[in-house]
C-alpha cells in the first residue's frame, strides 16, 4: 500500500484478487509481523469445487507510513470461515438510525453528541429543483435553484434494504424514484475507523434541461462556522473571502457568493464539535435554498446541473445517461483542523499494488517512508523531477497562518538542498544535517525545494 499524504494513515484499503484453484475458501490478511487485519470480503467467482476464484477484498490497512509503503499478506485458509451477516447500526464510534431520505440521527458516541438536525431533510437525502442557468454566462452572480418541480426522496415510500456486513463495514442501499431519474442511495458505516460513507448513484437521467440534484447533510448546530478546502489553503466563510464585490461585472460581495468551488472537502464547526464531508464534486452549498429556510448549515455537494451555453447559438449541456457520488463523513472535537487530514485522505486513497513481481535479490524493506515532515499545518504537495536536471523538487504549504520552522526528513540520502521560487529559480541553499532539513515556512507561504544527491 502507498501512502501519497505526508502523515502515517490508518484507512480502508479494497482490490480484486484472484485465486489457484482449490487453495482458498475463506481469506485473512496479515501485516508485516503476522498481526491480523480486519478483513471482509465478497466472493466474485468460485470454482467448480466452491473454492474462491475471485474477491473482492476490503481491509483496514494500520498506520501506513507518509509518503511511503506498507507490505500487507493476504493469506488463503483451507476451510470456510462463517462471517458475521448481522446488519449493525451502532459500533464504537456511531449510533444511526433510519428515515426514508436517509439517517435521521447520527450519534457520535465519543463526542456524545447528535449531529443531524433531520426537520427538514436527512443525511444523505437527495433532492432536486429548477436551477436555470446558463455557466460561464452567469458572470454577475450564480443562478440560484427555485422550487418548482421540487422533490426529495424522504417522500418517497421504500425500504433500506442491508447489502452486506462483516467485520470492516455494513452497508444498505434504497432506490427511489425522482422526476426524470432514479436515486441509488447506499449508505456504509465502518466498525474500526470512525467514518461514514454516502455513496449516490443518478441512475438513467433523461437529460432534462435547467434541473438541478443535491444531497443534504443538515447539522445540528446554531451559529455554525462554514470551512472548505481550496488549492494550497483553507476558506473560512464570512472570514476569509476578499472585501466586497471582484469588480467590473462581479458586483455581488465575494462573501455573498454561494455555492462555492471546493477542492477535497467542506465542514462546519460549532462550539462544541465539527463535522467533516469529504466530496467527489467540486461545487458545494451550505445555505438552505428551499421555502423557510432554516437558520443551521445544510452541507450540500451539488451532484448536477444541467445548463445551456452562455453563447447566443452554444448548445445544451444536459448529460443524460447515469452519474455515480461519494461523500465521507467525519465528526471531531471543534475546529476545521481536527478533520482537514480525514477531507484529503478520503479522496487520496491508498495506492493498491496486488501480487507484485518477485525478485531474487531484493533490496526494498517491507515497510518504508521516504519524506516525513513533524508538523502539521504543512501540506507537501508535489515531489517530482527538476523541470532542468535530475533534482527531486518538492512543494509545501502552510495552511494554518502561522510562521514555521520544520524539519524534513528524507531516508533517500540528498546531499545538497536549494530553495527556489515557483519556477525552480534557486535562491539559497539549505544544510542538509544526518538527513534532515530544517525549512522556514512563512504563514500561508508556499516553499520550493530542490534536492540532489
Amino acid at each position: 500500500m502507498f501512502n501519497s499524504l505526508n502523515w502515517n494513515r490508518t484507512d480502508i484499503v479494497d482490490f480484486e484478487m484472484n485465486f489457484d484453484y482449490g487453495i482458498a475458501r475463506s481469506l485473512e490478511v496479515t501485516d508485516p509481523e503476522g498481526k491480523k487485519m480486519p478483513v471482509q470480503y465478497q466472493v466474485v467467482k468460485t470454482y467448480l469445487d466452491e473454492s474462491i476464484q475471485t474477491a473482492k477484498v476490503y481491509f483496514i490497512a494500520e498506520d501506513v507510513p507518509s509518503i511511503g509503503y506498507k507490505t500487507f499478506y493476504v493469506k488463503t485458509l483451507p476451510k470456510s470461515i462463517k462471517s458475521n451477516e448481522s446488519s449493525s447500526v451502532e459500533n464504537d464510534f456511531y449510533k444511526i438510525e433510519f428515515s426514508a431520505g436517509g439517517l435521521k440521527s447520527i450519534y457520535d458516541k465519543i463526542l456524545k453528541k447528535e449531529l443531524i438536525d433531520a426537520s427538514k431533510f436527512a443525511a444523505g437525502e437527495v433532492f432536486t429543483m429548477q436551477s436555470e442557468g446558463n455557466g460561464a454566462g452567469e458572470f454577475a452572480s450564480i443562478q440560484q435553484p427555485t422550487m418548482e418541480g421540487f422533490d426529495q426522496t424522504g417522500v418517497h415510500a421504500g425500504e433500506w434494504i442491508p447489502v452486506e456486513s462483516g467485520e470492516v463495514f455494513s452497508s444498505w442501499t434504497k432506490r427511489t424514484k425522482l422526476p426524470y431519474a432514479v436515486i441509488e442511495q447506499k449508505i456504509i458505516l465502518y466498525h474500526k475507523i470512525k467514518k461514514i460513507d454516502f455513496e449516490i448513484a443518478l441512475l438513467n437521467w433523461e437529460g432534462v434541461l435547467y434541473r438541478e440534484f443535491r444531497m443534504a447533510l443538515p447539522l445540528k448546530m446554531e451559529d455554525g462556522q462554514v470551512a472548505y478546502e481550496v488549492p494550497f489553503g483553507i476558506v473560512e466563510v464570512g472570514k476569509d473571502e476578499m472585501e466586497g464585490a471582484a469588480g467590473e461585472r462581479y458586483n455581488v460581495p465575494a462573501k455573498d457568493l454561494h455555492p462555492r468551488g471546493i477542492e477535497n472537502w467542506i465542514g462546519a464547526s460549532d462550539d462544541s464539535f465539527g463535522v467533516t464531508l469529504s466530496s467527489s464534486v467540486a461545487v458545494a452549498d451550505y445555505i438552505d435554498p428551499t421555502n423557510n429556510p432554516v437558520s443551521y448549515p445544510i452541507l450540500q455537494p451539488v451532484l448536477l446541473a444541467s445548463r445551456r451555453s452562455c453563447h447566443g447559438e452554444g448548445n445544451e449541456y444536459l448529460q443524460t445517461g447515469n452519474h455515480y457520488f461519494a461523500f465521507s463523513l467525519y465528526s471531531h472535537q471543534a475546529g476545521w483542523m481536527e478533520g482537514n487530514r480525514f477531507g484529503k485522505q478520503a479522496n487520496e486513497k491508498l495506492l493498491v499494488v496486488v501480487n507484485p513481481t518477485a525478485y531474487a535479490i531484493v533490496n526494498l524493506p517491507q515497510e518504508r517512508s521516504f519524506f516525513t515532515l513533524d508538523a502539521d499545518n504543512i501540506i507537501i504537495s508535489t515531489i517530482k523531477k527538476a523541470e532542468d536536471n535530475q533534482s527531486i523538487v518538492l512543494r509545501m504549504y502552510d495552511i494554518k497562518g502561522i510562521n514555521s520552522e520544520v524539519n524534513l526528513h528524507s531516508d533517500l540520502r540528498f546531499k545538497k538542498a536549494i530553495s527556489t521560487n515557483l519556477i525552480e529559480e534557486e535562491i539559497k541553499e539549505i544544510p542538509v544535517i544526518n538527513d534532515v532539513l530544517k525549512v522556514k515556512v512563512g504563514q500561508y507561504s508556499i516553499e520550493t525545494i530542490k534536492l540532489s544527491k
